[in-house]
Order: C-alpha cells, then sequence, then structure tokens
C-alpha cells in the first residue's frame, strides 16, 4: 500500500480549525478551503453561495482551474464546492459526469498546458468514507503509481505524468477533510492529516508537524501566497503561513524583498472585446481588452500585468495571438518591457504585427532569457493581498497545484492541483500509518 510507504512522500499534519472555527463539516470544510469561509453552511445545503472564490480570484488574475467529481458526484455540494456556489456552480470547467474517472484528472494533467490548479473529489466508495482504510490504500495507490512505486510510477498513473519531471515545479496535496470520530480517538478540534508531495517543488522529505495551529484556511492562504492572489476573507489573511513543509521552522515575518516581474507594453487598434490572447510559457496570462471599444480605433493603449508566476529561470517565451473574427485589421505592439524591480529584464520599442492579412491567426513572438529564479529568497509567508511573501519559500513559486480530496481535494504547484480522497479519517489511526 501507498500509504505505510509515505516516510518517503514529504509528509505534513494539517489541524482543524484553532481559534478560527470551521464549522459544518463535511460541507463547510470544502466552502472553508475555497472561499475564506465557512459560509454557515451544512451538508445537504443546495445552490448558490454567492461568495467570491478562490476560482474568481484565479480568474481575474488570468490563471486556469479545473475541478472532476467521480462517478456523477453523488455526495454533490457536500463534497464538491463548486456546484455551490453562484460563479462555478455552470463553469465549463466543473466535470461532475457519471463516467468521471481518475483518468480524466490524469488526462488533464498530462497536456501540454495543463492548468494551474486541479481539483478531483472519489466517492465515498473510495474516499475510506464508506469503504475501509485499506481499500481506501488500494485506490490511492492506483490512482497515483499504478503497479509501480514513488521512484518509478507506471506509465498512465498521476505521478507518471510530465508535470512530476523535473522542469516542472508541482504540488500535490492529499487533503481529509474531517477526522472519523468515533472510536479512533479523534481531538476536540476534528483534527486531519494532510500528506503533501512535491519533490520538484521544495517539499521538506519526511517532515512532519504536530502544530496545531493549521486549518482550511492555512492551506488556503498558501495558495494564495503562491500566485500573490489577495485574500477572499479575514479567515485566511490571519491564518498561519504554511512554511514548515519547505523547511522553515519559524515562519518570518512578512517581507516584500521578494522579485516580482512586470510586463508592460502598448498595444494599437486592441478595440475588440477578448481579441488578444496572450501567454508566457504556454500560460495563459491575460486576453485583452476586457470590453469592446470603437471599432478600428487605430490607437495606441498602454497595458501592465503581474507576470511573476509564469517566469521561469532561462528561456522564456511571451505570445501574442490575435482573434480571427477581427480579420484583416493590422493589431500590434510596440514599447514592450519586462522588468523586476531593479532591471530591465528584455525589451523591444519596435511596432511589431501580430497578425497580417493573410494570417489572421498569426502569432507573435518574443524571447528573453531570465537569469534570476522568479520569488527570489528572502521572503515567506503573511497575507497575501496582492503580493507574494511566499514565493521565496516555494523556488520560483509553484505554477501547478494538483489537490486529490480524500474528503476533498488534489493539488499542483506550478499549477496547483488538488485531489479529495476521503471525506472522513481517523487521526490516530492515519498518522501511525503514515510514520510506519
Amino acid at each position: 500500500s501507498l500509504i505505510p510507504l509515505s516516510a518517503t512522500l514529504q509528509n505534513y499534519n494539517s489541524y482543524g480549525a484553532a481559534g478560527r472555527s470551521v464549522s459544518g463539516c463535511s460541507a463547510g470544510c470544502y466552502t472553508a478551503l475555497v472561499s475564506g469561509s465557512d459560509q454557515g453552511i451544512s451538508d445537504g445545503y443546495g445552490c448558490c453561495i454567492t461568495s467570491t472564490t478562490l476560482m474568481d480570484r484565479m480568474g481575474t488574475a488570468g490563471l486556469t482551474w479545473q475541478a472532476y467529481c467521480e462517478s456523477g458526484c453523488p455526495r454533490g455540494n457536500d463534497h464538491f464546492p463548486f456546484t455551490g456556489f453562484a460563479s462555478t456552480s455552470s463553469s465549463p470547467n466543473v466535470f461532475t459526469g457519471s463516467n468521471v474517472s481518475p483518468s480524466d484528472l490524469i488526462t488533464a494533467a498530462s497536456s501540454p498546458s495543463p492548468p494551474n490548479l486541479l481539483w478531483y473529489t472519489p466517492t465515498d466508495n473510495n474516499n475510506m468514507h464508506d469503504g475501509s482504510v485499506s481499500t481506501g490504500d488500494a485506490y490511492i495507490q492506483n490512482f497515483l503509481v499504478g503497479s509501480g512505486s514513488l521512484s518509478i510510477p507506471a506509465p498512465g498513473s498521476l505521478l507518471a505524468t510530465s508535470i512530476f519531471q523535473p522542469g516542472h515545479r508541482t504540488l500535490l496535496l492529499l487533503w481529509w477533510d474531517e477526522c472519523a470520530k468515533g472510536s479512533f480517538g479523534c481531538d476536540s478540534n476534528n483534527s486531519t492529516p494532510n500528506v503533501w508531495f512535491g519533490p520538484t517543488a521544495g517539499i521538506s522529505a519526511g517532515h512532519s508537524s504536530t502544530s496545531t495551529v493549521y486549518d482550511e484556511y492555512s492551506i488556503l492562504h498558501l495558495i494564495e501566497n503562491n500566485w500573490a492572489l489577495p485574500t477572499l476573507a479575514s479567515n485566511d489573511a490571519a491564518a498561519a503561513p504554511m512554511t514548515e513543509i519547505f523547511g522553515s521552522s519559524t515562519p518570518p515575518a512578512p517581507t516584500t524583498s521578494f522579485t516580482t516581474y512586470t510586463l508592460s507594453f502598448q498595444g494599437f487598434d486592441f478595440d475588440g472585446a477578448n481579441e488578444e490572447t496572450i501567454t508566457m510559457n504556454g500560460a495563459l496570462v491575460a486576453i485583452v481588452p476586457s470590453v469592446l471599444t470603437a471599432a478600428n480605433g487605430a490607437t495606441w493603449v498602454s497595458f501592465s500585468f503581474d507576470i511573476t508566476s509564469f517566469v521561469v529561470t532561462g528561456t522564456n517565451t511571451l505570445s501574442f495571438t490575435h482573434a480571427s473574427a477581427d480579420c484583416p485589421t493590422l493589431d500590434q505592439v510596440r514599447n514592450l518591457v519586462i522588468a523586476d524591480q531593479t532591471i530591465t529584464v528584455y525589451n523591444n520599442a519596435t511596432a511589431e504585427n501580430i497578425n497580417i492579412a493573410s494570417s489572421c491567426t498569426n502569432t507573435l513572438t518574443y524571447q528573453f532569457v531570465n537569469q534570476a529564479a522568479p520569488g527570489g529568497n528572502t521572503s515567506s509567508g503573511g497575507s497575501s493581498n496582492g503580493s507574494c511573501p511566499i514565493c521565496g519559500i516555494i523556488p520560483t513559486g509553484s505554477p501547478t497545484i494538483l489537490l486529490l480530496a480524500a474528503g476533498g481535494l488534489l493539488g499542483l504547484a506550478s499549477s496547483f492541483a488538488i485531489l479529495t480522497l476521503r471525506a472522513r479519517a481517523s487521526l490516530q489511526h492515519t498518522k501511525r500509518r503514515l510514520r510506519n
């Protein structure tokens, strides 16, 4: 079984609310994780909560996500919060069909440009809620490594996908929403273990924490900090940073001494809604302009974007693609500058054509070499609110996060992905198995 081998999985125990109450679990634990509040709901709640979610923040920042709920999502909103919020319940990024299986998440993770966040919720038959721990172990093992091992995962398993290979910074989280209670001796905080895996994301191998200050809001704050997203509510803003898993036993005070990267340029005739798609290293940065202006306005308009989470050490590729619907009007880019806080990394003042009359979907491409890893090496946890104080803790940031919910999610760090494995775990039993 994979769980007894988890001494080689970078493991980390995260506990229930300590001073910031999370109520209404299972359902409340899920809403807390994606919105910064338990929303005062309990199991069986209906759609739709109107609060802002992590996915809303990601969309605004040009980040991508997908969420999968196994075999028709029999537990509904209780174990899959995406169908419980107004802004995501009808999203094309939500998959709840009767045929949804682990292979769907593995396919998404194997794509040339995987989403920044992937989430997978298993059924209660597979997440240790209704079945035995051994059945859940077998399910996790088959999902993650198949017939292989952590060092050599079998082809077709999650850990065999390219996002877990060198050159990617992917973070996987196995998350349990609450303890099994009953005879297993759960504490008053309904504490649950969490297992983190990220050999290319700077995870501290074999680390185990017995701290009681971490909860769902701490996980949310970690994700927000990774992409420099504003915190959603007072709960995640106040949550203790989870810097331990990256080798820092005492989270340093917040600082702004990290490296950020800004893209600025002028666009000519950017007059149609969403006619220009901007990508960095294959990941979506933005689609501009957001609203339609005077057609064929033939004017230069300035734009600026924070691209910290997209820049990598070494060669970077920035691309502009023009929508074919605006053919054959000529659009251009000039005065393009990529800079950090102190230096200009790349600049090109020349007016370059995005499209030409004979090729309306022609892509304008810039390449530049970055010598320093984004995020610097002196920063750490704290409130994100638009900055990235953890960028120095997660080397160069984590473009993908996979979140597997044992009661909820699976996450990636270059892109964050979350896989939900089980809804209720026996804390003492699971901790003992994790450490054997």
